[in-house]
C-alpha cells in the first residue's frame, strides 16, 4: 500500500513572523520610554507644577524618615508629613 505524498504549503509565514517581531520591538521601545525613571520623572514634572512635585517628594521623604523614630512627637510629625504628601498627590491627580 503506497501512500501519496503530503504537501504542506506555508505561505506568508515569514512575513507574518517579521511583522510580529517588528511590532514586539516597537512595543518594547514604547514600554522602555514610559518606564525609565529619568523620563518618568521628567514627564511628572512637566505635566504638573514643579513646586508641587518637589513639595510632595520632600513630604514623602520626611514622612519616611520620621515615622520610624521612637519619640511620639517625631512620629506625629512624620504622620503630618505623610498627610501632606497625600494631599499633594491628591492635587496632582485631580
Amino acid at each position: 500500500m503506497a501512500s501519496l505524498p503530503i504537501r504542506i504549503e506555508l505561505r506568508h509565514l515569514a512575513t507574518e513572523r517579521d511583522d510580529a517581531q517588528r511590532d514586539f520591538q516597537e512595543t518594547l521601545v514604547a514600554l522602555e520610554e514610559k518606564l525609565l525613571p529619568q523620563r518618568a520623572a521628567r514627564r511628572l514634572v512637566t505635566r504638573h507644577d514643579p513646586g508641587l512635585v518637589l513639595t510632595g517628594l520632600a513630604a514623602a521623604g520626611l514622612a519616611a524618615g520620621l515615622i520610624r523614630d521612637e519619640s511620639v512627637s517625631v512620629r506625629v510629625a512624620g504622620f503630618v508629613a505623610a498627610l501632606a504628601a497625600g494631599v499633594v498627590l491628591y492635587r496632582m491627580t485631580r
